[in-house]
């Protein structure tokens, strides 16, 4: 909303008719134009001044807009110098001739004490050459005689060296007259009428210091009905003040240096070599300069080699646009310029930049040439998938007569995970195999990688069949492979199949494959210098490793990963970083002892590819496990039992070994919540994909449940026998559960014997996850480690490491026992809207209730009495409606409360 500001609130601004600042006394308005209602003292520049003219010659460059008029105007009507005080204003143009301005610098009065008045001459861009050429030569052989202050939008013909070495002239430039950020708000205060801070702000980045573009905006946002809604969009807009503000300086410019600014003003940061390569002209450095001393046109900056680059204002960039947009005679003669320079650049083999200055002058048959020719490279690369999207969107007909073109579209479509685009694309590619094309290499026999790829691509978001998407791509890359022409016809492609093909295999299991097609892509794209594709790549194969059982190499993978990705900035980059810190977290999550830097901020948003299933699955499973770390295993049992946001990862949707790790997963989380028809029925899904081991492996956490050694102990052998997976690790798990149930049985011997099989099984793969203690019906998994220990000696490294995690630790069912809600308890308190409201010592009483601690064991622990205890007790009692402790205790763990 528009608010007036406050006297307290506002900016400080200065109008004609207040104080002066400083102690300083207003001058009359006949120095210079009368200051408008609004203004703000330009105090940087006011300053400078009044050094600067204790010189003969003082000379400010600036471009139209900046504010160097008022700024001048506004600093005569406040500065305290004598010399100032009957300061004289011209405002020249051509009718000025060296005799007329030799008149006025004469008529000034006798020099006082501080030398001559001060003439003021705005516009001096306009005074003849002859006029300028006699002031140069009064500065030359008379300095004493003269003081005066010119006002340019360029450079001046006058000699500077020696001047200034002896202090008789000084070169202002109008950076001092870019707007401050205080300066910006206290102008968009006045002529906005509203301190939003965020209008304010909007201005700022929009200007950029421009004094007259920030006065125009403020306005523009003023007559809005919402200040605040209307700055949001003005980034969006900048068509109206290029055209008013930086349109007009445009116009006032030399050829030469139209020519410059319309050549390189999309680059960003130019360097003078590059400028001179775009532009044809081996003078656009010293051009670059000549604008640079305008103070806003372009601004000089370092570069990221050392060397300085140029940057043209952001209205200059958008009225250059606008100007290319248009055509013209001029347009057309940059757009060839650059043209040329851009064939010379790909002719020497350095494509890089191309297609965008091609893009950004309108050249877009020559756009097309280069996107058809190296798009799949510079997509790869990351370094123009803006550029690609641009010109798709804004050179239609071009793209859809160029087929040549659609592959590299549909794949940048995929890289930033547009599901339609790419969908739009690849079906447009797929509809041309019908019809014989040139630009399709290898279609008479069906080995086009392009279209390889895009079958997997629709393969994954359920559009075709998986297998005989892969069937295709792995016919396409045998071919490429074995023979010559077609691999040359596929040659810049073939990393892109080669992930894409690891990746599908990944997800349906073929991991043998998947490993071989991913080591393939990860070679191809170093070799190729497509670095962004390889760490891609080896994200994936670090799952591969995963999900084969090996977790030591998905660390190595994983780790290597995230140290070249470092902090990406782009989608793409975050969500390969995300994939390699899942992978490690999911390989180092049960090592002993727990990694320290093993946190969830490495799987931040965004977390994955939409067509990524693999990931989005093992994410699934991610979340679950830290439901259960918190303590929360109904909540574990909600997201596996769930698809979550993607219906491709309901269970009868996942291929059989996801599949089956899900279902074992959900096994071991419904053994901590003591769910038996659970347990029952994931037992009969497994058996029915023919998971033998893995189905005993869930037998025997039933029989341990239901309190059936004997039963248990079998099916935990059948299991350890005949484990169908890698991952989970079926095995380990079955030979420690055995161990567990055969010393409870009286078989310590075999019991030591089958707990060494586990440990010599998951000591290269370091996971511990089957020594945390898994049945309810055997001996302690810390008992049976210590006195492993005991008889091999301290020689086993991973054993140390075991018995060490386990000092003092119950097994995972016992520490889950007290606080995990069975079934029933979940279905006594479902009918209830919310739980009670506990008081904190409430929570602390119940919770050592839940330890099994007797009143005098609480008042000991919380330092009260016990009489406050029995208190608590009774509250507990009534807020839960029990009538007992275990009653009590079996309503707070429906509630989540334990």
């Amino acid at each position: 909303m528009r608010t007036t500001p406050s006297p307290v609130a506002a900016r400080p601004r200065v109008t004609r008719e207040a104080p002066a600042p400083h102690g300083r006394q207003p001058l009359p308005d006949r120095a210079g134009p009368a200051l408008p209602r609004v203004y703000v003292p330009r105090t940087r520049l006011w300053q400078r001044l009044d050094e600067a003219v204790e010189g003969a010659v003082s000379l400010v460059v600036a471009p139209a807009g900046a504010g160097k008029t008022l700024g001048v105007a506004g600093w005569l009507r406040h500065t305290g110098s004598g010399w100032a005080r009957d300061a004289v204003w011209v405002d020249a143009d051509a009718s000025w001739t060296p005799g007329r301005l030799g008149a006025v610098l004469d008529g000034t009065g006798p020099p006082g004490p501080a030398g001559p008045s001060l003439v003021v001459i705005d516009d001096a861009h306009l005074l003849p050459g002859a006029t300028l050429h006699h002031v140069d030569a009064r500065l030359s052989s008379a300095p004493g005689t003269l003081r005066v202050l010119l006002l340019s939008r360029w450079t001046l013909p006058l000699t500077r060296l020696v001047p200034e070495l002896l202090g008789h002239f000084t070169f202002l430039r109008g950076d001092l007259l870019r707007l401050g950020d205080d300066e910006n708000a206290a102008l968009v205060a006045g002529h906005a009428r509203t301190d939003d801070a965020q209008v304010a702000d909007a201005v700022r980045r929009h200007a950029d210091g421009w004094c007259a573009a920030a006065v125009l905006a403020a306005r523009g946002l003023g007559a809005a009905p919402d200040p605040a809604v209307a700055a949001r969009l003005l980034a969006h807009d900048a068509a109206p003040l290029a055209r008013r503000v930086a349109g007009e300086v445009f116009g006032t410019l030399s050829p030469r240096q139209r020519h410059l600014l319309l050549c390189v003003a999309g680059e960003g940061a130019v360097s003078a070599a590059t400028a001179a390569h775009l532009a044809r002209d081996q003078h656009a450095g010293e051009i670059l300069t000549e604008l640079e001393d305008t103070g806003l046109l372009v601004r000089r900056e370092a570069g990221h080699a050392g060397a300085d680059e140029f940057r043209v204002h952001p209205l200059l960039v958008e009225t250059v646009r606008q100007r290319l947009a248009a055509g013209g005679v001029e347009a057309a003669r940059a757009r060839a310029t650059v043209v040329r320079a851009v064939e010379l650049d790909v002719a020497r083999g350095n494509p890089s930049d191309a297609f965008a200055r091609l893009v950004r002058v309108r050249a877009p048959g020559e756009a097309a040439d280069v996107l058809a020719r190296d798009g799949v490279r510079m997509v790869l690369s990351l370094c123009g998938p803006d550029e690609v999207d641009e010109f798709v969107r804004t050179e239609p007909e071009t793209v859809d007569g160029r087929p040549d073109t659609w592959f590299a579209i549909a794949l940048g479509c995929w890289l930033r995970d547009d599901v339609e685009g790419t969908r739009h694309w690849g079906d447009r590619l797929l509809g041309g195999r019908r019809r014989p094309h040139s630009w399709l290499p290898g279609h008479p026999e069906g080995l086009d990688a392009r279209l390889a790829c895009v079958r997997l691509w629709r393969a994954a978001l359920a559009l075709e069949p998986a297998y005989a998407a892969v069937g295709h791509a792995k016919r396409v890359l045998a071919a490429s492979q074995a023979r010559p022409a077609v691999r040359e016809a596929n040659a810049d492609v073939l990393p892109v199949l080669a992930t894409e093909l690891g990746v599908t295999q990944n997800w349906l299991g073929e991991l043998t494959e998947a490993e071989t097609n991913l080591t393939l892509a990860v070679s191809l794209s170093r070799s190729q210098g497509l670095a962004p594709l390889g760490t891609c790549a080896l994200s994936h194969l670090a799952f591969t490793q995963y999900m084969r059982g090996r977790e030591s190499a998905c660390t190595e993978l994983a780790t290597e990963v995230l140290d070249t990705t470092g902090a990406p900035e782009t989608r793409g980059g975050q969500v390969v970083a995300a994939r390699a810190g899942l992978a490690q977290l999911l390989a180092r999550l049960l090592d002993v002892p727990s990694p320290r830097e093993t946190t969830t901020e490495q799987a931040a948003s965004p977390r994955h590819h939409s067509g990524d299933l693999c990931t989005r699955f093992w994410f699934r499973i991610w979340d679950a496990r830290q439901q259960v770390l918190a303590g929360d295993v109904a909540g574990a049992q909600r997201i596996l039992s769930g698809p979550g946001e993607c219906l491709r990862l309901t269970d009868d949707q996942l291929p059989d070994h996801l599949r089956v790790a899900l279902l074992v997963e959900r096994a071991f989380v419904a053994a901590l919540a003591n769910d038996r028809d659970t347990l029952r029925s994931l037992h009969r899904s497994l058996e029915l994909l023919d998971a033998v081991g893995e189905s005993a492996l869930v037998q025997g956490l039933r029989a341990d449940r239901d309190g059936d050694r004997r039963v248990a102990a079998a099916a935990f052998e059948a299991a350890s026998a005949d484990a169908t997976y890698s991952q989970p690790p079926t095995r380990a798990l079955a030979l420690a559960c055995e161990a567990q149930l055969l010393d409870a049985l009286g078989d310590p011997a075999g019991s030591g014997d089958r707990l060494a099989e586990a440990i010599a099984v998951t000591e290269s793969r370091r996971n511990a996850a089957p020594f945390l203690g898994w049945t309810r019906q055997g001996t302690p998994i810390e008992t049976l480690l210590r006195r492993l220990a005991k008889r091999v000696g301290s020689g086993w490294g991973w054993l140390s490491d075991l018995v060490a995690t386990a000092s003092g630790r119950p097994d995972v069912t016992a520490l889950y026992a007290s606080v995990t809600a069975t079934p029933g308890e979940l279905d006594d308190v479902a009918q209830a809207l919310v739980p009670p409201a506990l008081s904190p010592r409430e929570r602390e009483v119940l919770n050592e209730l839940a330890r099994g601690a007797t009143y005098a064991d609480i008042a000991a622990a919380l330092f009260v009495s016990e009489n406050t205890v029995k208190t608590h007790v009774s509250s507990l009692y009534t807020k839960l409606a029990a009538s007992r402790r275990s009653e009590a205790l079996k309503i707070a763990r429906g509630f989540h409360l334990l």
